[in-house]
């Protein structure tokens, strides 16, 4: 099950919830005082709270996350290598994805375990990766000295373009 119709499954719940809620508050309305079918618009009504009791949750994860923007690498800025990789690139069930990296630099996150961090690749023109062939790449962090404590050589890592997996690989001694 795909998170997109988990999320879908989710609102259309909230909805008839909802539409049974309003339902309810029309029935009690219009029902006479001591009567069952006002007993069952309250009963309907009540069926919104657990709804209401997500809204807030989510209410309050949102209040509590970061408000700033993590920030890549500025334009123009010298590659300065933190470490080498070995990487090999997952074969891809899509064209689109067929050959991700191409040569130039490449931005992306290594991902060690819940742990990310923001990477520059160096790819050269006349080695582009290949998918399920390894390949070699200089890496440079945006915060080295927090990516460096976790990568240290041999360190097994997934390589992602933002929510995809491209590749997987290991940290290289760096030559110097």
């Amino acid at each position: 099950m795909t998170p997109s119709s988990m999320s879908t499954r989710r609102q259309i719940m909230a909805m008839a919830m909802l539409v049974l809620a309003l339902i309810g508050g029309l029935v009690r309305w219009f029902a006479p005082q001591p009567s069952l079918a006002r007993d069952v618009g309250s009963l309907l009504m009540v069926l919104w709270l657990p709804i209401v009791g997500n809204i807030i949750g989510w209410l309050m994860q949102r209040a509590r996350a970061p408000k700033h923007q993590l920030q890549g690498f500025a334009a123009g800025t010298v590659f300065e290598p933190h470490a080498r990789i070995e990487l090999t690139l997952l074969a891809a069930d899509t064209p689109r994805l067929s050959r991700p990296i191409r040569a130039g630099f490449f931005d992306g996150a290594l991902v060690v375990g819940s742990e990310g961090f923001t990477t520059r690749l160096a790819v050269p023109s006349d080695a582009e990766p290949v998918p399920e062939v390894p390949c070699t790449l200089a890496v440079q962090f945006l915060r080295p000295e927090l990516a460096l404590a976790q990568l240290t050589q041999g360190t097994k890592f997934a390589l992602l373009a933002g929510r995809t997996v491209l590749g997987t690989g290991f940290v290289l001694p760096l030559e110097r």
